[in-house]
Order: structure tokens, then sequence, then C-alpha cells
């Protein structure tokens, strides 16, 4: 179903490359969430860029004219989160860091649920891949009808466990993002990118296979 071309093709750099690059950059120069300033940049141009935007709230708050400057950004601050972030450093893509990588996503998808009232899996996982994009895997709603296409080919993901804290939405995306990684790199020895993953997915599969089935 998934050919060495429509790898390559997910590999290669596209027209969105260099607007991603400058968000990588971004959070690879300011990781951490101490200074307001450097957090309204990072929230701002990734919720913004990828549609997902944080001021999108299910009621506004009284009084508040900022969003940025009077909510999110001293909220995230005060969380700490960099004390969140802290363990997943050098740590690698793999079956053995599921558990802390959902862990993480869980917790600031419930920060920013507290912000505004809504659920932001999407807003969540967006950001925690431009601080770890060798760890953390895309979620939209693009992603999920790419993966339902490879529902064929992809393994069963196991029932939610009962224990740990997750975004059970977020940990079968992850999950089968995961494998689909680890079948390209059984089939034709390509080790996909957690970002080459979602250009495969948003490109070949959907453009392609989607394509042929619509």
């Amino acid at each position: 179903m998934i050919t060495k071309r429509m790898l390559k093709k997910a590999c290669d750099k596209n027209d969105w490359t260099f607007g991603n690059k400058i968000l990588y950059d971004l959070c690879a120069k300011y990781p951490n969430h101490t200074d307001k300033a450097q957090v309204i940049a990072k929230i701002w141009l990734i919720g913004r860029g990828y549609a997902a935007a944080i001021e999108r709230v299910k009621k506004k708050r009284t009084g508040v004219s900022d969003f940025y400057t009077e909510i999110a950004a001293p909220e995230i601050v005060a969380a700490d989160i960099d004390r969140w972030l802290r363990p997943l450093k050098g740590r690698k893509l793999g079956r053995a860091v599921i558990p802390e990588v959902l862990a993480v996503h869980s917790r600031l998808t419930d920060l920013f649920s507290h912000m505004t009232g809504l659920n932001k899996r999407s807003l969540a996982s967006k950001y925690l891949h431009f601080h770890f994009p060798k760890l953390f895997f895309i979620y939209d709603s693009r992603v999920q009808k790419a993966l339902r296409i490879l529902s064929p080919i992809l393994s069963r993901v196991p029932n939610a466990p009962s224990d740990g804290h997750y975004d059970n939405d977020y940990r079968i995306v992850f999950e089968k993002c995961l494998d689909l990684r680890e079948q390209m790199k059984k089939k034709h020895k390509i080790t996909l990118s957690p970002r080459q993953v979602d250009s495969l997915l948003l490109g070949p599969v959907l453009l392609e296979i989607g394509g042929r089935r619509s």
C-alpha cells in the first residue's frame, strides 16, 4: 500500500519545510517556560500556524482584553512545565517512552483545557512536537483520517490500560503512528521522524491512497 516512492516524497523538503524550521529553531533556542514573552511567541506562532490557536475559548473571561498576556503566558509560567519536560530530554522514540510521552501530553492538554474550557489535545501535541520533534507525533483530524485509510495494514491498538493518566484519543493516534513507523523501518529500511510520518500521512496517504478510494 505504501511504496518507497511515497516514503521518499515524505522525507523530501517541501514548501513548508522552511516555515517549520523557524518554529523548530524558536523552540530550540528558547526551550524554557519562565519568560512570558518567549512563551507568548511560541504558543502564538505554533497555535496560529497550525490552526489550533489557544485563544479560541468556550467562554470569554470577563475583564480579559488580551488572552495571551493575561491568561495563557502567566498560567503556563506558573505551571512550571519545564519540570514535566526535563525527563524527556535525550529520550529516544520507541515503545519504552510511551507512558512518559502520554503523561506529559495529558498534563499539557489539561492545562490548556483549564484555560479555555475546550479540549486542546491537538494544540498540546503540536506544541510538544516543536519542543521534542523526535518524540511527539502530531494529532489532528487529518491525521486521524489518514490513519483510518491505513487501518487494513496497521496493528490493532490495545485497549486502554487502567493505570496512568493520558488522553486516550492521542494515545491511539500515537500508537498507530509508531506502528506505521516501525513497519516502514522493517519493510523499507527507512526510519521516519515524527515530522516525516506526518508528511507521509497528509501527503501520499490522504492525497494518493485516499484519493483513489473517493
